[in-house]
């Protein structure tokens, strides 16, 4: 059977950089003082790792990397970090297997391609959470559209953050529940913020949201027909930090202490009592008032990995044909990466 045509970013954007990395590993061997070594800066050594970083965040679920900053977690940590602004996934990745950064907000679904190509990198910790309770994504449509359920998909173009990155399995997952093939519906990579332009603009029949974006749409008047994100995956991880190989193997202090520090940032975030401060931060970072950013759109965080629901999304990428040898759960971890207590 003839594969579905897609657009595939991490193709695009993950491919070149393997050559990087190989450089950049086989430098980490040699001389120190090297992007992924333990570079000026260093505490004391390079078993402890640098003391000054880059982290990239992506477009959502940022919020926790600004709270360790601007709460003093990172200095707490003896940590000078500088927070980069990232766009999807897989070009975040991108960014420190080149080099150009220490450590990076990833998705599981990227990590676990990335990881089947043999990209050596790790998930050093969790970040957001699929809520079980909580629609916090969607699939979209507008209030005029023809389409009534997910089985109306069929042949239709969707709006998707990233294609064949695993972002959109839940949506393929809705697919096939609805009784028909994933493959019908072809997928259109457009960023979150375009969502809204796409479908009014009818260059996409449907788009599939995440987030605040998911809630400003729905705001906006566009209708959710699922929301297989919470049916499929609820538990699971969404965001994650992550890193190469190379840069743990010289910095783990350093991957130790920023895990320290977002366990706090991890913390202030959950409180209730701190919603406030959490909504002023979106809103100064996504340039927008407060008052319409919506609470409800925060989903759970957790630095820990829940290896049960994350091995289940591995699962159902294979089973659908995004991967055909992926690593396990736990094999995708940094070795000192925390897990979910059972």
């Amino acid at each position: 059977m003839e594969k579905q045509k897609r657009y595939s970013l991490l193709a695009k954007v993950l491919t070149p950089a393997v050559a990087g990395l190989t450089l950049l590993s086989l430098a980490a061997c040699g001389a120190q003082g090297t992007s992924n070594g333990a570079a000026s800066g260093t505490a004391s050594g390079a078993s402890e790792g640098k003391t000054s970083i880059k982290v990239v965040v992506a477009p959502i679920q940022f919020e926790t990397a600004y709270v360790a900053k601007e709460k003093g977690f990172f200095d707490e940590a003896g940590l000078t970090v500088e927070i980069v602004p990232g766009a999807d996934p897989s070009a975040n990745l991108a960014q420190t297997v080149s080099g150009q950064a220490d450590i990076t907000t990833a998705s599981w679904g990227v990590m676990t391609t990335a990881t089947a190509k043999g990209m050596p990198v790790k998930v050093i910790s969790g970040n957001g959470v699929v809520d079980p309770n909580v629609d916090n994504s969607g699939i979209l449509i507008p209030k005029n559209s023809g389409i009534k359920t997910v089985a109306d998909l069929k042949g239709k173009n969707v709006a998707v953050v990233g294609v064949n990155t695993g972002g959109d399995i839940p949506m393929l997952q809705a697919a096939a529940a609805a009784g028909i093939d994933p493959k019908s519906i072809t997928e259109i990579a457009v960023p979150y913020a375009g969502m809204q332009a796409a479908l009014e603009q009818g260059t996409v029949d449907a788009a599939f949201a995440a987030d605040t974006f998911y809630h400003q749409l729905v705001d906006a008047g566009f209708k959710s027909i699922a929301s297989p994100v919470r049916e499929f995956q609820g538990n699971m991880p969404v965001t994650v930090w992550a890193a190469t190989d190379a840069w743990l193997k010289s910095n783990p202090g350093t991957a130790k202490k920023f895990n320290d520090a977002m366990t706090k940032a991890a913390a202030f975030y959950t409180d209730p009592a701190n919603v406030k401060a959490i909504v002023d931060i979106t809103a100064r970072i996504k340039q927008v008032d407060a008052s319409k950013v919506n609470p409800k759109a925060y989903v759970p965080v957790n630095v820990s990995i829940n290896l049960a629901t994350g091995q289940a999304g591995i699962d159902a990428m294979k089973d659908l044909g995004f991967v055909t040898k992926p690593l396990t759960a736990e094999a995708m971890l940094w070795a000192d990466a925390p897990r979910f207590a059972k």
